[in-house]
């Protein structure tokens, strides 16, 4: 895996931070947001230490949800573009830095890995 792959986890890490601030803290959307975070923070955790295994199950999530987690992520961050509210952050933060950090860890343990860096670039979308 490239360094590319490791600065766009960062870069949809900020961006998720982003989502968490500002109202609506009970919104559908924000709703469906933090369902398809956390289970992508279950795929980056998937395998424990085992970096084959973590591509296969983020390979899989990132087949199937990626464009919709993406278009939540967009229509959020337009909704507070000074961030998440501060009852969206009250409710959901812990959860979000844990989210972040699930997917932080997988994508340092696995920065050299061939099969979850092909992963990687065969998911990557624009």
């Amino acid at each position: 895996m490239t360094i590319k792959h490791l600065l766009g986890g960062l870069t949809i890490a900020v961006a998720l931070g982003a989502c968490g601030k500002g109202g609506g803290g009970g919104s559908a959307d924000l709703d469906a947001f933090m369902k398809l975070d956390s289970d992508k923070a279950v795929a980056f955790a998937a395998g424990g230490e085992d970096c084959e295994a973590k591509a296969k199950s983020v390979g899989e999530w990132r087949a199937k949800h990626t464009a919709e987690y993406k278009a939540l992520q967009k229509k959020l961050n337009e909704q507070w573009p000074k961030g998440p509210p501060k009852d969206v952050l009250e409710k959901h933060g812990e959860k979000m830095k844990a989210n972040k950090k699930a997917v932080m860890d997988a994508m340092m343990a696995c920065s050299n890995n061939e099969a979850f860096g092909k992963m990687m670039d065969e998911t990557k979308t624009e």
